[in-house]
């Protein structure tokens, strides 16, 4: 789901959520049941926007549609039915749900929202969890990790996805596993500092996306992410590993120092605008269609590159500067390379630059590059200047003839030499300058009818 409709939706409910209720009140479960039976509650109504509510042992409090609180605390248990929702509005962040015993979300496609401020949302797992600043510019923080003794960090494992809306920053406090998507909003932040991440699904940033803790802990995205056009941008600095399985896309900023690196590991595209990063490994399957910059160390390029020709992409290996220098500034190719041509044909004396570094070394495993048409050869220039090249002369197409009774068929090699056409000219006197176009010619083979009465009719083949 795209951002501004997930804003719309939750727009809506909250509307819907504010006329349906009045002023707050505590309410405590006196039973196990619904959420909507007001047999359950002392207050004889059903919990709504304003209340407070507090489910004690052995009381078991099931939500199975729609429902908003302020927030929830308590020694029993809530629990979530399939498909269903819980809002805490809590704005302060004064208690959310840290203090209920037990907050049951394993049904399936069910979805906690903590809507204003989800600094004590419940370290724990959920099927699908939404925080959403909606209403304050201030950054909220939710930090899982020791918070509190009620409520110490955990590893916390969300089965559906994970999305972040407005001005809040997740910080982890433990590992974070997200089996759907990771969806972060304008302004929202994720910090993986520490610990592990891994997204099995895709990731969308609108935000920021930052380690700052050095080297510890492994960043995961098994799918595709993108970097949205109104993001803060993706910082790749000082951290061990960031390892990506699908397809990048950035449409805004990736920044990094130090010796931040991003592992391409699965299949797909780089692409968006170009950016500078340290260093990158790639030991997947990867078009590469945008221009990456390396300041730190040379890639490792262990998988398969896709470069087009019709494109102008390169890797470019920056030589640091100052102490540290290392102005070597060497490309070592390894893995494989497979160049191919979505444009026009090549001609002789075009080149085409991949790579940029001040020297080459070792080899690609494997190299494929596009047909080229008859008399043109590629030059590799890979190991002097990161290129390659077309020498050679294309020649030109021999047209033949035969007839079969009254249709005459003009042939020439069409693959070995495209883009030629047949053109033809009547004149009693002989070859004028008078050539036309004849609309189908313009693949091998074309078939003209002979009428014996016209006068003599010319052909030629032409390559604008």
């Amino acid at each position: 789901m795209k951002i501004n409709q997930i804003l719309a939706s939750f727009t809506v409910l909250i509307c819907l959520f504010f006329a349906s209720v009045g002023h707050a009140t505590w309410i405590t479960a006196t039973n196990s049941g619904d959420w909507g039976d007001t047999n359950i509650w002392d207050s004889g109504t059903v919990p709504g926007t304003n209340d407070f509510i507090e489910v004690d042992a052995p009381y078991d409090v099931v939500v199975e549609t729609n429902d908003i609180v302020q927030y929830i605390f308590g020694t029993g248990t809530v629990t979530m039915s399939a498909g269903s929702a819980l809002y805490i509005m809590d704005p302060a962040g004064a208690n959310g749900t840290y203090n209920l015993a037990d907050l049951d979300t394993s049904a399936p496609s069910n979805t906690i929202v903590f809507l204003n401020n989800p600094f004590w949302a419940k370290h724990q797992n959920y099927d699908n969890l939404v925080f959403s600043n909606m209403f304050t510019t201030n950054l909220i923080d939710f930090f899982n990790g020791n918070v509190n003794t009620l409520d110490p960090g955990a590893a916390m494992t969300i089965y559906g996805d994970m999305t972040v809306v407005g001005k809040i920053k997740v910080q982890e406090g433990a590992d974070w596993t997200i089996m759907g998507n990771l969806i972060m909003g304008t302004n929202s932040q994720w910090d993986c500092s520490s610990f592990n991440l891994t997204v099995v699904s895709n990731t969308y940033m609108g935000g920021l996306l930052l380690d700052l803790d050095g080297a510890s802990g492994n960043n995961n995205f098994n799918g595709n992410l993108t970097i949205g056009s109104t993001a803060l941008g993706w910082n790749v600095s000082d951290v061990t590993n960031w390892d990506l399985g699908g397809s990048l896309t950035n449409q805004a900023l990736i920044v990094g120092k130090g010796f931040g690196c991003i592992n391409f590991n699965g299949a797909g595209t780089i692409a968006g605008k170009p950016f500078t990063i340290p260093a990158i490994t790639v030991s997947g399957s990867y078009a590469i269609d945008t221009t990456i910059t390396l300041t730190t160390n040379y890639p490792a390029l262990n998988g398969t590159l896709t470069f087009d020709i019709a494109n102008t992409n390169e890797i470019i290996l920056k030589p640091s500067t100052g102490s540290n220098t290392w102005s070597t500034a060497t490309n070592f190719y390894a893995g494989n390379l497979v160049v191919i041509n979505s444009g026009p044909p090549p001609t002789s004396g075009k080149s085409y630059k991949f790579f940029s570094a001040n020297n080459y070394a070792d080899n690609f495993s494997s190299i494929s590059f596009p047909a080229l048409s008859g008399g043109l050869s590629w030059v590799n220039n890979l190991l002097t200047s990161g290129s390659i090249a077309v020498t050679g002369s294309a020649g030109s197409p021999i047209l033949s003839l035969s007839q079969s009774g009254g249709v005459l068929t003009l042939s020439w090699n069409s693959a070995t030499f495209p883009g030629y056409r047949v053109q033809a000219q009547t004149n009693v006197a002989g070859i004028n300058t008078n050539w036309g176009n004849t609309g189908s010619g313009t693949a091998s083979p074309y078939m003209v009818t002979i009428t014996p009465t016209n006068p003599p009719v010319f052909f030629r083949l032409i390559n604008p």
